[in-house]
């Protein structure tokens, strides 16, 4: 069976099991939840991992700090969110039934919400490019969190250099839409390389695919480099060649 989330235990490593869906988030999302605010989760039809109903079997299992996993199609981790608990909640054998709903309360430091999570249903299996082209201000705000959440779950990335990217300009209309297209088109579909001026110096210092120098070719984008003037002085401080 192939599941969409799956429930980590930091202190003990181990993965605590895995469930399609997830209830009690609100509808949309704000930047950050207030220290106070607490979500009563609900993991809906969950299915506890072998591994932890073996470490069950024999002993009580307090948890406090987990993680929210994102999984692909493949089972793969795609993406994490920080669970904090406002209590323990302790684990015996007769509470691993599966196919039942598990419910937590804690503490998401990083906004999660129904729409993230259909936003991630799309960030699953990423084949396309420009996805995010007919998406409002508000989801293009939740994929720049998504696809920084999945390059920060890529490791080892070699980085290559002097090479030429293809910037597709058709649908840059802002800021956001511009640093999409870039980490498309030197990553891939949903690739990330930058969303602010900050980061997008610390993707050019190495570790996310390319260094410079390198070249950008920038298509069907005339008339609207005002709009990225920042953005292009950064990326020409750091040896990148632009091409329009």
């Amino acid at each position: 069976m192939n599941f969409k989330y799956s429930l980590f235990d930091e202190d003990g490593s181990i993965i605590i099991g895995h469930c399609d869906n997830i209830g009690g988030l609100l509808e949309t999302n704000i930047s950050e939840t207030a220290d106070e605010d607490y979500y009563d989760l609900r993991f809906i039809n969950f299915h506890f991992s072998p591994e932890f109903k073996k470490i069950c079997s024999n002993r009580k299992y307090p948890v406090s700090n987990l993680y929210i996993l994102i999984l692909d199609h493949c089972g793969n981790k795609i993406g994490d969110y920080y669970f904090v608990l406002n209590t323990k909640k302790v684990f015996t054998s007769s509470d691993l039934k599966d196919g039942r709903d598990v419910n937590i309360a804690g503490y998401l430091p990083i906004a999660l919400s129904m729409e993230s999570l259909r936003l991630w249903d799309l960030g699953r299996e990423l084949k396309q490019k420009n996805i995010w082209s007919q998406f409002t201000n508000h989801q293009r705000e939740i994929w720049m969190e998504i696809i920084r959440n999945r390059c920060k779950i890529s490791s080892n990335i070699q980085d290559i250099s002097n090479q030429i990217y293809y910037v597709d300009g058709r649908y840059i209309t802002d800021k956001i839409s511009f640093y999409f297209a870039l980490g498309e088109s030197i990553n891939g579909p949903g690739g990330y390389f930058g969303g602010c001026l900050d980061s997008l110096s610390d993707c050019l210092c190495g570790g996310f695919g390319v260094k410079p120098p390198f070249t950008i070719e920038i298509n069907g984008f005339a008339d609207k480099c005002e709009i990225i003037e920042k953005i292009l002085e950064v990326l020409n401080e750091y040896n990148v060649t632009i091409k329009l």
